[in-house]
């Protein structure tokens, strides 16, 4: 059973938004406290750097000392951090929305091995076994993020072409599109995924081929499985 978080305690990271699309140009409005749309106060993160078995990691730089995950110190989650080159946590790897369990696939279970992979089947159900078999960071209960909980990880200050993530954690180079485990209400055959290259949330067909990052969750994180 996954732990949950409250997504009240869970900064927004002030994304100016306008059904669910956070582009400047299409939305001309203020949100108290993260300036105007066109030049937005950066979020300050705060971070701790995570190796394979779960120890803390003291440095800087990627290259020289590389991490396994980091954990946001404000929400508790745990994210895991994407490798380049060819394997199971390839950025590069894409999966289909995929999800046997009735109890969380919002009544559509969406397309199995829909992606192109290596290490797993290549949909998101595939994926998530396959990193909790390996324990990464000595975690068993490796998830698809919640809408809100992978919007807590978009860097506002960054614009197009992104990657609109924290780079002191997030190494990575590719402005993926990245899968949410959150059924769109209206449609259940789609689901909220977000993209880092404009940092907005969007609906895509289960089917469709996109990245996935996968988190922990220490605290409670939202029960609702289904957004508008």
């Amino acid at each position: 059973m996954k732990k949950m978080i409250n997504k009240s305690m869970m900064p927004m990271n002030c994304i100016p938004s306008c059904n669910g699309i956070a582009l400047a140009l299409l939305c001309p409005l203020v949100i108290a406290g993260c300036g105007d749309v066109l030049n937005p106060k950066p979020f300050v993160f705060d971070m701790t750097r995570i190796n394979q078995d779960g120890s803390v990691n003291d440095g800087k730089d990627y290259a020289k000392q590389p991490w396994a995950c980091v954990q946001d110190n404000q929400s508790g989650l745990v994210w895991e951090v994407k490798k380049s080159g060819s394997g199971l946590q390839d950025i590069n790897n894409t999966y289909s929305w995929y999800d046997t369990d009735q109890n969380s696939n919002g009544g559509f279970a969406g397309k199995a091995n829909g992606g192109v992979c290596t290490g797993s089947d290549c949909d998101t159900e595939a994926y998530a076994k396959a990193i909790n078999a390996i324990k990464v960071c000595g975690f068993t209960d490796w998830h698809l993020p919640s809408r809100y909980e992978l919007n807590t990880i978009v860097d506002t200050s960054i614009f197009f072409p992104g990657p609109t993530l924290p780079k002191a954690y997030f190494p990575e180079l590719l402005a993926g599109k990245y899968w949410t485990d959150t059924t769109f209400k209206t449609r259940r055959a789609g689901a909220w995924a977000w993209r880092f290259d404009y940092g907005n949330d969007y609906v895509v067909e289960k089917s469709e081929a996109l990245n996935i990052r996968l988190v922990h969750a220490n605290p409670k994180k939202p029960a609702e499985k289904m957004a508008k």
